[in-house]
């Protein structure tokens, strides 16, 4: 119990928060069930407008070929990255099959010289290459991004944005530009995929690549699909027009789009690849970068000005992609916490009508996600429940980790590892534990949807563990045991 307890006390303060909702379901249980009902809806809310996504808004059009060919300028951004890896990333870039195009690169804040100087001597050898090493440097990638702005050639139109692991197809320039289909384009998107390097990997790529097969996919029958960063062609005046690169958010890509939208221009995104990258396919490397995605859009949804009623088909397309990973489970989570903790004082009566309406949340979130992963694979597929297991097994970081926006607070930019070198895997036990303890109690009290949903969750959370660590472990990954409320 107080290893349980301690788990619960970190710094963003849920412990706290635990304490007063579990004063309040005993002072002022009605307006907590209020609150809780608010949160449920919000679920169906935030649910229903994804799947209205799905039905789209009119035909997406096919991929236009034209023969402009306006010059372009490659902005790649480092920082601390293998140059090996960039050195390949920027051949792929020179390979193009395209007549106009300058690169920059751009590396901040690497204090390591073996890092960025053979980088440097590799650009210095094309003539257009231009190589930055800024050091100190403030706003992580966008500031970056905005520093590569200002010493752009003044004759580019577009700004072609590639990440450092990247590898290109000869025509991804081309392909870019021809789908600029008029000045109201200010920038078109491509899928962010990556390589696949082992068979047991493919779910976990897959739960990646589903939020360009639903939510971009289905966001561009509007040209409502934001911007995802890497592989982006960006129109330099709409650029500038809505001030540079945002740095008030850790995701400035998705913040980028939104201030997009608002000014009236249009996304488009075209649904081919041209460029596949490095996963984050271990644990930890995942958790940090599904972290800052969550955190970074739901800072821009924060400010997000579109209002419904000037464009509703861009507003639902925006605020759903937006939401994709982050979900509205977490105080209803607390209350189940709260529920277990008070048990041996709380009436039944009180008990059941929390935890069955928490479980109502449950099932409707569970139920809608499946259901979205299936309507991407057009039947019923394994491959669709696998992907599930994978989106599940980190359902609390979804569900917390945007909660510090609430109160005002930031967080940095964290990049992800692309070496590799990440071998350890952390078992969060909080979440069986507690479904498992509240299947005993629910058959005590002798609530049968509240015991048959704690069954279900409970196995849920172990299975979507299991496969995930099946998935993303090698032979030689420690394992270690966690009892935490967010990853």
């Amino acid at each position: 119990m107080k290893q349980i307890l301690a788990a619960l006390k970190f710094s963003s303060g849920y412990g706290a928060l635990l304490l007063i909702l579990s004063i309040l379901i005993f002072s002022a249980p009605f307006a907590v069930y209020i609150v809780l009902m608010l949160f449920i809806f919000a679920i169906c809310i935030l649910e229903g407008m994804k799947l209205i996504l799905w039905l789209g808004f009119r035909n997406g059009a096919d991929v236009k070929t034209n023969l402009n060919k306006p010059m372009l300028s490659v902005h790649l951004a480092i920082c601390n990255e293998p140059p090996s890896m960039v050195i390949a990333t920027i051949k792929d870039i020179l390979n193009q099959d395209y007549p106009n195009f300058e690169i920059i690169v751009i590396d901040n804040n690497t204090s390591d010289a073996s890092l960025w100087q053979p980088v440097s001597e590799f650009c210095d050898l094309f003539e257009n290459i231009r190589f930055f090493h800024l050091e100190k440097w403030p706003f992580y990638k966008s500031g970056a991004l905005n520093f590569s702005r200002k010493v752009t050639n003044f004759n580019a139109e577009f700004i072609f944005v590639v990440d450092a692991d990247y590898r290109l197809t000869a025509d991804a320039l081309a392909l870019a530009v021809s789908n600029v289909e008029g000045p109201d384009i200010a920038l078109v998107q491509f899928p962010q995929a990556y390589e696949l390097k082992e068979k047991r990997h493919v779910p976990i790529i897959e739960e990646f690549d589903h939020f360009f097969d639903y939510y971009c996919f289905k966001a561009d029958t509007c040209h409502g699909a934001l911007a995802t960063g890497t592989l982006s062609l960006v129109r330099i005046s709409a650029l500038d027009r809505v001030g540079g690169w945002p740095v008030n958010s850790i995701t400035e890509d998705a913040e980028l789009g939104a201030r997009l939208q608002v000014a009236g221009f249009d996304i488009k995104y075209v649904h081919r690849i041209i460029g596949k990258g490095i996963a984050p396919i271990h644990q930890e490397d995942f958790i940090k970068q599904r972290k800052r995605w969550i955190f970074g859009n739901m800072q821009t949804l924060g400010n997000y000005s579109m209002r419904p009623w000037h464009n509703f088909e861009k507003w639902l397309s925006g605020v759903s992609q937006l939401t994709a990973w982050a979900n509205m489970l977490g105080f209803p989570i607390m209350i189940l916490i709260c529920c277990l903790f008070l048990s041996p004082w709380l009436q039944v009566e009180t008990f059941i009508s929390f935890t069955a309406l928490v479980y109502v949340g449950y099932w409707i979130f569970a139920i809608c996600k499946a259901l979205r992963l299936q309507l991407v694979h057009g039947r019923p597929s394994l491959l669709a429940f696998k992907t599930f297991l994978i989106h599940f097994s980190s359902l609390d970081i979804g569900a917390f980790h945007w909660y510090p926006i609430l109160l005002g607070k930031d967080r940095p930019f964290i990049r992800t590892d692309k070496t590799g070198s990440n071998k350890s895997y952390k078992v969060n036990l909080l979440y069986p534990f507690l479904h498992l303890s509240l299947l005993f109690l629910a058959i005590g009290a002798g609530s049968m949807f509240v015991g048959l949903s704690a069954l279900v969750f409970c196995t849920l959370h172990i299975v979507a563990m299991r496969f995930d660590f099946t998935c993303r472990a090698a032979s030689d990954t420690e394992i270690s045991i966690d009892l935490k409320l967010c990853s």
